[in-house]
């Protein structure tokens, strides 16, 4: 009888020996894994971390305005702006809020605003960051991120682009360079121009050169509907875009 217990009580010493020595054997290598889990997700983080800021160092941020007017989508097309471009989920929401108005003009602005982030994906580069912040209003989100981020930001709107400088935000404005990008003439120099309505101004005629410049037109008032040859007397330049005056020199 005391065998039979000697036994049983060494063979229980044993299995509780074996027993601890296995629990601590996967209990050490259960926190390997989870060490080595940590660290392959740490690492993974970092990398993507390392790879946005990468892919921000160049890119630009774009407003709703600029996909609204749509003009960003041919600038990408002539291989002339290779950079990439920053669309936040908080722009997409206000294009598909301005799509779903009850104002067929606004509809239409929101569906080609949606039209042309489409397009923009298949041409370049697009990263499209939700921003988590308790700031509601869009414009606000867009210049702390630009600032954030070191980005420069593209802007139609004119309050924005204010907003944007006085934050020390490099902006980018497509109506500066179309309005750069346009015809340059000096004055005695000769355009043929069409005469498409009569001036503000007694006796002036308007016309317009291929890249929109207006041509006001001296004594042009009755050459509506008909092309002339034109002498420049003289350019300004307003806020809209420079403003070309010239005399008739040559009637058809």
């Amino acid at each position: 009888m005391f065998l039979m217990k000697a036994k049983f009580w060494i063979e229980e010493l044993v299995f509780n020996a074996v027993s601890s020595i296995v629990a601590a054997f996967w209990e050490e290598q259960s926190g390997r894994i989870q060490k080595a889990r940590r660290q392959k997700q740490k690492l993974k983080a970092e990398e993507k971390s390392l790879r946005e800021k990468r892919e921000l160092e160049r890119a630009v941020i774009l407003d709703t305005s600029v996909l609204v007017d749509g003009r960003i989508l041919d600038i990408v097309k002539t291989g002339f702006f290779d950079r990439p471009l920053v669309i936040t989920q908080n722009v997409i929401d206000e294009l598909q809020k301005i799509s779903d108005n009850k104002n067929k003009i606004k509809r239409i602005r929101g569906r080609r605003g949606l039209d042309i982030v489409k397009d923009l994906k298949k041409r370049t580069k697009v990263l499209m960051p939700d921003i988590k912040t308790k700031v509601k209003e869009v414009d606000k989100q867009l210049v702390m991120y630009a600032k954030d981020k070191k980005l420069k930001l593209m802007t139609l709107d004119f309050n924005l682009n204010k907003v944007a400088k006085i934050s020390g935000i490099k902006v980018l404005n497509i109506n500066d360079l179309v309005n750069s990008l346009k015809t340059i003439v000096l004055p005695g120099e000769e355009l043929k121009v069409r005469v498409i309505q009569r001036g503000k101004e007694k006796k002036q005629g308007v016309g317009y050169l291929s890249d929109g410049t207006m041509v006001i037109i001296e004594k042009g008032e009755g050459m509506v509907d008909k092309e002339v040859i034109t002498k420049v007397t003289k350019i300004i330049q307003t806020p809209a875009g420079k403003i070309i005056f010239a005399t008739i020199k040559k009637t058809f």
